[in-house]
Order: structure tokens, then sequence, then C-alpha cells
């Protein structure tokens, strides 16, 4: 007698946000098609469909899973424990693990952007979650440059820090790292890779002043 398989279908959903990952590297979220990641998965567009009726479903989940995986990419990099050189040095390693200035990095730009391109089509209610997360992260580094302890609790970094300065200088660098970012990416000739880490610090050190 023939036991009917068993389907795991957290698996299987894991399975098509990997594959639609490969999808907006490859293509941009614009590939985030039903019948795009069914290819890229091995599946027909009749299975994919079981779980996502449309392409609106199907992308709203994968925004989702790559935010997840930045997240479980990125901040490993950003928690590791800095002992040498400098608070500016310091504060800047971390910065840079949100610039594109190797292969691994100018992949998680292009799923930042992806992220970013479907929160433009679709405003979340609550705000840009990936604008939040950057944020936040510049708020912190502002925070001990100027020497403040770390937040400890989770998702207070969100929140507006009490000392004016530090909101003002984190939104400057977050726009800062933003524009460098794009001009790491899209015109390498003219943004190298050092000119890019001298320019990153010396915001740095006029933030602390």
């Amino acid at each position: 007698m023939d036991v009917p398989r068993l389907v795991d279908h957290d698996q299987r959903r894991a399975e098509l946000g990997e594959a639609a990952i490969r999808v907006i590297l490859r293509d941009g979220l614009a590939g985030v098609t039903v019948r795009g990641v069914a290819a890229e998965a091995g599946w027909s567009t009749g299975s994919l469909r079981h779980y996502f009726r449309n392409q609106y479903e199907l992308q709203a989940y994968v925004v989702q899973a790559t935010i997840e995986t930045l997240r479980r990419r990125v901040v490993p990099r950003v928690q590791r424990p800095r002992t040498h050189g400098s608070v500016v040095e310091q504060v800047a390693t971390i910065v840079e693990e949100m610039l594109p200035l190797d292969a691994e990095r100018r992949e998680e730009y292009a799923l930042w952007s992806a992220v970013v391109a479907w929160e433009r089509q679709h405003p979340p209610e609550g705000g840009s979650v990936a604008w939040k997360d950057q944020r936040a992260l510049h708020r912190q580094c502002i925070a001990a440059l100027r020497g403040y302890e770390p937040v400890r609790e989770p998702g207070q970094a969100t929140l507006p820090h009490p000392d004016a300065q530090v909101e003002l200088w984190a939104g400057l660098l977050h726009t800062f790292v933003d524009g460098l970012a794009s001009q790491i990416m899209n015109t390498p000739g003219e943004m190298p890779a050092g000119t890019a880490a001298h320019l990153l610090r010396s915001l740095l050190e006029q933030s602390r002043a």
C-alpha cells in the first residue's frame, strides 16, 4: 500500500523564496512573476499558484523573504566585535557593511534596491522597513561616535535619539551613504573603494565635532 508523501509547505515556500531571490539578482523585481519564479524553481505554474494566487501575493512574500535574508547576512557582520583602531575607524567598518564594495555586498545592494522598488509601488502602512533598518544603524553609529552607550532593547534604535545632534548627523550619514553606494555601483570608475573609504571617514570625523 502506497503511503502518501507528506509535503513540507514551509520548506517549499522557502525554496520558492530562494528561487525568487535568484530571479531578482538576474532580472530585478520585475522578473518576479508566477511564470518566471516557477521556471527558476523547476515547478509548473499550477503548482506555484497553489501557494500564491497572483503576482502581487508572490512579490509580497518574496520581498519579506528578501528582507529576512538581508538581515541574516548583514546583521552578524555589523554586530561583529571591533576592538582595533580609533572609534571612527571602528564605526567606519560597520557603515562599510552597507556599501557595495565587493561582490557579496553588491548582491545585497541589488536586493535592497528590489525591496525599495516594491515599497515605492506599495507603500507600507508604517513606512519603509528598509529605510528604518538603515536609519537605525546610522543612528547607532553616530551615537557611538558621540560617546553614547549602544541601545540594548530591540526596536529602540528605530526611535529618534534624545540628542538632536545625533538625529541630525544620523540623517546626514544615511543620505551620504545612500549617495555613496549609488556612485560605487553606477560609476565605479569615478568612485573607487579607496576614495569612498576616505570620504566616509572624513564625514565621520566631522560628526564628532
